[in-house]
């Protein structure tokens, strides 16, 4: 590698040549700060686990007699994934070199170190040569700049001594020349595709550990490992043994993840090394930081698409609390965790250097601008949401950052786009279709006016029993034979979509596969109330098929769209001056939809059919 950049003109040093000078990750900051910092007798536990940031690290440092460098903690892609996108670590970089130019106050210059690899000059050769020979010009971003040697630059920079006990040891060895990696699984990238989301669906149910483990041994399809991994992660843990290795050093499931999170990188799968970096709970350590820049303009911010208050942050928050917070309300698919950090971070950029954009904006609803990202790329590619939330995966960091910030420029007309996608369309005029339905109530609450505890505990303990009401089945599958198909849970969880093409070709109503399929998706649903919601919003909507014979509707039937859109209306028609403060409404108005009886709530699932199928003949958008 270092004979390739000198072709170039440009000069390097591997980490042999630069001993005895040590260089390091900068997580190995972490312990040193704390013990600094950390007292026994005066109760002092230490500088919290936060990763120093560029102005820390832009130094030389001598710890314990030796001297150490430490590499920019934005360039550690085993914390997170931005940087293996060669086009955003470059960004990454120049903001970085601009940043300590302006706020760099120490005696002696700032030095900062880029490590280089095989694998960045391969896959993002022509950006990252361009930088180089920027900084070998000595003019990068407008900040002037001199390349050289390590062990020149210590006579001229910053340097900081640290006093450690003398029992302290590095958890990690400096960084060494590369050496070759050990790989236990094969992969052939031309035999790695996407998965159907049938196949996935077969997987997901799929509990015989033997079997799934014989998959994994034999597969050469980096998307089909990693979807075995994330089933072995959920049914057996990380630290589960797979077989793979050796007796003394037996390959765990984490191992192998972080086998397919540094060969996806290397080939450029995002949506594989945004899966395993879920699966691995990556988190960006400046989280806390992100989140409050936002804060400090003003701005609160909704994550994930739950309406509940505690979803929302006012007020700075821990590292770790907004990790949990991410986990408990994004999304069942794990890549929405690691995605959610990805637009928090690329929001806190964008408020930084375009605050124009988010004027009017008071609440940044993360999980909305998904949607609005989704929406576009649908429309676009002219695709279903939840396949084009699958590109959405496949798409690199820059890319989504360059979607989002359309986002934001176009906000108004995006929005209107994403609420055609949610219209239905049905070939016949809406006034000849019969909505008067005679209310069905469901089977064991005809009998109770009012249950104890109200009809969100009815709901509960409900949903949690799993049970449905007699020839429910039956009902989904008539219902089927009226649309493309549905989608029962999470809107862009393509696993979610029963297609009826196949589901009535290969299934009879009173099978019992088809019953499984149903439940499989209904068990899915985290909430038993909202479980349960879902169960009377298909006996309704069975029910005006039921009573329409020859409507067709030309597209999937979404439950998440047409429960949100019957909340609203409900909602609006009880308290219609709340019109436009809505959105700081949902959480009252689910709280109230839920505690309505299931007659009332059915009556508002027709009207919310009634108006997306008014809507999509208004609007004529197909």
């Amino acid at each position: 590698l270092q004979e390739k950049l000198s072709v170039y003109g440009i000069k390097t040093q591997t980490p042999q040549q630069v001993a005895p000078i040590q260089i390091r990750q900068a997580t190995d900051l972490i312990a040193i700060y704390k013990q600094i910092g950390c007292n026994d007798k005066l109760g002092l536990t230490g500088r919290p686990p936060r990763l120093p940031r560029s102005l820390t690290t832009s130094r030389f440092f001598r710890i314990g007699g030796e001297t150490i460098v430490f590499l920019p903690s934005f360039l550690d892609s085993q914390q997170f994934y931005l940087t293996l996108d060669y086009h955003f670590l470059v960004d990454q970089f120049k903001s970085r070199l601009a940043y300590i130019h302006k706020y760099w106050r120490d005696p002696g210059r700032p030095t900062l170190i880029l490590m280089l690899t095989h694998t960045m000059l391969e896959t993002g050769s022509s950006a990252l040569l361009e930088l180089m020979q920027e900084l070998k010009d000595g003019v990068c971003n407008g900040v002037k700049v001199k390349l050289g040697r390590l062990n020149q630059f210590v006579l001229t920079s910053a340097i900081e001594r640290i006093d450690v006990s003398t029992n302290f040891e590095f958890s990690h060895s400096s960084v060494k020349n590369a050496v070759p990696r050990c790989y236990y699984l094969p992969c052939d990238p031309e035999k790695s595709w996407q998965l159907a989301h049938t196949q996935e669906f077969q997987m997901e149910c799929e509990a015989n550990l033997e079997l799934l483990l014989s998959y994994l041994y034999v597969s050469e399809n980096i998307y089909e490992q990693v979807e075995l991994l994330e089933i072995l992660t959920r049914s057996r843990g990380l630290d589960f043994e797979t077989g793979f290795g050796t007796f003394e050093c037996p390959a765990r499931v984490a191992d192998l993840l972080d086998e397919v999170y540094t060969r996806a990188g290397e080939l450029g799968f995002w949506d594989v090394v945004r899966r395993t970096a879920g699966l691995r709970q990556m988190a960006d350590m400046h989280m806390s930081d992100i989140v409050t820049s936002l804060l400090v303009r003003g701005k609160q911010i909704a994550i994930g698409r739950s309406y509940s208050e505690d979803s929302l942050i006012t007020v700075p928050l821990s590292h770790k609390e907004i990790v949990e917070k991410i986990n408990h309300f994004c999304r069942e698919d794990i890549r929405d965790r690691v995605l959610t950090q990805e637009i928090l971070i690329y929001l806190s950029n964008l408020i930084n250097t375009e605050p124009q954009l988010f004027e009017g904006l008071l609440t940044i609803k993360v999980g909305y601008f998904i949607l609005l990202i989704v929406g576009e790329l649908a429309w676009e590619l002219n695709v279903t949401q939840d396949q084009a939330y699958e590109h959405l995966m496949q798409l690199s960091p820059f890319e989504v950052r360059t979607k989002l910030r359309y986002c934001l420029v176009e906000y108004a007309g995006v929005s209107e786009l994403l609420r055609q996608q949610e219209s239905l369309h049905v070939q016949q005029r809406e006034s000849d279709i019969n909505w008067n339905l005679q209310r069905q109530s469901l089977e064991g609450t005809e009998k109770i006016e009012n249950p104890v505890g109200g009809w969100r505990r009815f709901r509960n303990t409900e949903g949690s029993t799993g049970r449905v009401p007699k020839d429910f089945y039956e009902q989904v599958w008539l219902l089927m034979k009226h649309c493309q198909g549905l989608v029962i849970g999470d809107k862009l969880e393509r696993r979610n979509r029963l297609e009826s093409k196949v589901i009535l070709s290969e299934m009879t109503p009173g099978e019992k596969n088809f019953a499984l399929k149903v439940e499989h998706l209904l068990n899915k649903i985290e909430s038993p109330e909202y479980r349960q919601l879902n169960i009377e919003a298909l006996m309704e909507l069975a029910a005006i098929v039921a009573k329409n014979p020859k409507l067709q509707i030309a597209e999937y039937i979404v439950l998440d769209v047409i429960i949100s859109h019957a909340v609203r209306l409900a909602w609006l028609e009880d308290k219609p001056k709340r019109t436009r403060h809505y959105d700081q409404d949902k959480t009252q108005a689910w709280q109230s939809f839920y505690d309505s009886s299931p007659q009332e709530c059915a009556g508002y699932i027709v009207k919310a059919f009634r108006f997306l199928i008014m809507f999509g003949q208004k609007t004529g958008v197909g």
